[in-house]
């Protein structure tokens, strides 16, 4: 029940933060976000090291700390870029095919086994992507669907963000067999802001963080906290859980809230293949569970 409670609670972390990253690319720049996310993250990780053993057990960890970092910084850039253009509603479900990478990543590194079931999600899962893009319900035009996920430059950048997200809670997880979730966040915010500050500056004339009354300051506060909020939830639902199951519950909570917040905030549309689309995803990582 608890493990449940924490993913349950990991999934509507995360839709929300991908609300507030939505909102927030509205007044600043995807360079400032990611500076922003880092530098907070960095900031509280710090903090947090009272409650740290500040023990690495194995050179290994390093290696994926390496990667991780790197992986972390290209998949925020690609996910914003395409959160920036693109309606909330149709990025997130696009994301559910990470279970379905997650389960032949977690397969191969942590040796976590696949069902016949989990491959009929998986299939369901496809065929309800294929809905979302195809231009009606019809099935000449659910045929040719494929082909225009293919050609859709921001579905390019969606389908590479979730195979990396799916490789990524994998070697977090592999990596937190080495040290404890605090000392972890901590190197890795830490790496990834030097790797940062290495390839992508930020320009003389932007300033990263500027002190906005109302709104704006609000938005910026929420960043910086549910950031920080869904990583450390999801390192310690990455502890009690099987990477897949975590990715299916963040997945299946993020499309349901990707509906709301883009009808809510952003006046999206909702019509019968969004909704359809919406219902298949489900129920093939229903399968999954």
């Amino acid at each position: 029940m608890t493990s449940f409670f924490i993913l349950l609670i990991s999934g509507f972390l995360w839709g929300f933060f991908d609300l507030i990253r939505k909102l927030c690319l509205n007044f600043m720049t995807t360079t400032q976000i990611v500076y922003i996310i880092l530098i907070s993250q960095l900031i509280i990780f710090l903090f947090s090291l009272y409650y740290s053993s500040l023990a690495v057990t194995g050179f290994y960890y390093f290696v994926l700390l390496f990667i991780i970092s790197f992986l972390n910084i290209i998949s925020l850039y690609l996910f914003l870029n395409a959160l920036k253009n693109e309606e909330i509603s149709l990025c997130i479900p696009l994301l559910s095919y990470s279970p379905l990478f997650s389960l032949l990543f977690s397969k191969i590194i942590l040796d976590e086994n696949l069902t016949l079931h989990q491959y009929f999600g998986i299939f369901i899962i496809f065929f309800g992507s294929f809905v979302l893009f195809s231009k009606s319900l019809k099935i000449k035009d659910l045929l040719v669907s494929p082909f225009s996920l293919i050609k859709n430059k921001g579905a390019q950048k969606l389908i590479l963000v979730t195979f990396i997200w799916s490789l990524i809670p994998v070697l977090d997880k592999k990596s937190l067999l080495y040290t404890d979730v605090f000392f972890h966040g901590f190197l890795q915010s830490l790496l990834g802001i030097l790797m940062l500050l290495l390839f992508i500056k930020i320009p003389a004339y932007q300033k990263l963080i500027v002190y906005n009354k109302g709104k704006k300051f609000y938005l910026l506060l929420l960043l910086i906290t549910t950031s920080f909020f869904a990583t450390i939830v999801q390192f310690e639902a990455l502890k009690v859980n099987l990477v897949p199951i975590l990715e299916v519950f963040k997945r299946s909570v993020g499309i349901l809230l990707a509906l709301f917040f883009g009808y809510i905030f952003f006046k999206e549309q909702i019509n019968m293949k969004k909704i359809f689309s919406v219902l298949i995803i489900l129920v093939g990582l229903s399968f999954i569970l």
